[in-house]
């Protein structure tokens, strides 16, 4: 778990739009903080510190306020799809110690992966997944480990390594990966005709000639080998 880091804020008194664009051009970031059962907090992060909330905040952050603070819960952080710059922060205050559902990314490690090494390719279904722990205990990710794990396997959430405290927030059962066969490796089943003609070792017909045309040449020539057979005789 990453340490919970705390950024200084000041109040805004104004919002919508037009007020939300002058405090961006005052080199200051809106912030949202939505509170369970309140109305919600309206806040101004100076841009460097808002950048720094983007780039190392993964859950869970404090933000200083003029009668105390608060601990939030990483939401949403829109920026301007031109110049990539941070245009609106949303938190969501929770308990520190109360248990909170939340979203976790899965690490996966593949390296010893006897599925993977007998030529098939991890298909992931999941790559976050939601847990229940204490907000001050949210891990930054888990992990996911397929040593064990052959080709042709589905893994389900149950194999995710949590840590103490942390259980799942989703059926035990839910697939989380696969290990599949690529589709280069896939070779197309011979048919029930296929089959039998390779059984019975029968040649296959000339290229380009109809497979009647072939019985016919067939028959000639089973003709002419008892024809010299019967001149050998005389």
């Amino acid at each position: 778990m990453s340490a919970t880091i705390t950024y200084p804020s000041q109040p805004r008194t104004e919002t919508g739009s037009k007020a939300a664009a002058r405090l961006r051009a005052g080199g200051h970031v809106p912030v949202t903080v939505t509170r369970r059962g309140k109305e919600s907090r309206h806040l101004a992060l100076d841009v460097k510190s808002a950048n720094h909330l983007d780039a190392h905040v993964i859950h869970l952050c404090k933000v200083t306020t003029a009668d105390g603070e608060i601990t939030a819960l990483r939401a949403e952080i829109t920026k301007n799809c031109l110049n990539d710059s941070i245009e609106h922060i949303d938190l969501i205050e929770v308990d520190a110690h109360s248990e909170i559902t939340v979203a976790v990314a899965i690490a996966v490690d593949a390296r010893n992966c006897p599925g993977q090494k007998a030529g098939g390719i991890v298909e992931i279904r999941m790559r976050s997944v939601k847990v229940i722990c204490k907000a001050d205990a949210i891990p930054d990710v888990v992990n996911l480990n397929l040593d064990d794990v052959q080709i042709m396997e589905t893994v389900p959430a149950s194999k995710i390594i949590l840590p103490a405290g942390v259980r799942l927030a989703v059926p035990a059962k839910q697939p989380v990966l696969s290990v599949v066969i690529p589709r280069a490796m896939k070779v197309a089943e011979p048919t029930a005709a296929e089959a039998a003609a390779a059984a019975a070792g029968e040649a296959k017909p000339k290229e380009g000639v109809a497979p009647a045309a072939a019985a016919a040449d067939a028959k000639a020539a089973d003709g002419k080998d008892a024809k010299a057979a019967d001149t050998k005789k005389k």
